[in-house]
């Protein structure tokens, strides 16, 4: 489990966390009113909302709906409280502003 920002997430499989080598899958907590840091990442990311309410990029999205960023673009989740499973490709990195991340919970 990591905390960042109010958010927490949970890994489920990634090559640290289940043993897959392609695709890292997490879900993540999100607080009640919460804005998340405005980044990119280098990989596509599915969002899949299971429980509550989010917005993603304008996309407003509830319970069994999905919602996929392209690569490079910048986007930010918010809302909540929810729930929202992550699939992404292992090896994800990204930048917040000018800092490079690399997501603990995708390794």
């Amino acid at each position: 489990m990591f905390e960042r920002h109010g958010f927490v997430f949970h890994p489920h499989a990634s090559p640290s966390n289940g043993g897959s080598t392609q695709i890292a899958l997490w879900t993540v907590e999100v607080p009640a009113d919460a804005e998340g840091e405005r980044h990119q990442v280098d990989k596509e990311e599915v969002f899949h909302v299971l429980e509550g309410r989010v917005t993603v990029n304008d996309v407003d999205a509830g319970a069994g709906d999905t919602v996929v960023v392209p690569p490079h673009v910048e986007f930010q989740l918010v809302g909540g409280p929810a729930k929202v499973l992550v699939a992404t490709s292992v090896g994800i990195t990204g930048l917040v502003g000018d800092q490079p991340i690399t997501p603990p919970w995708a390794l």
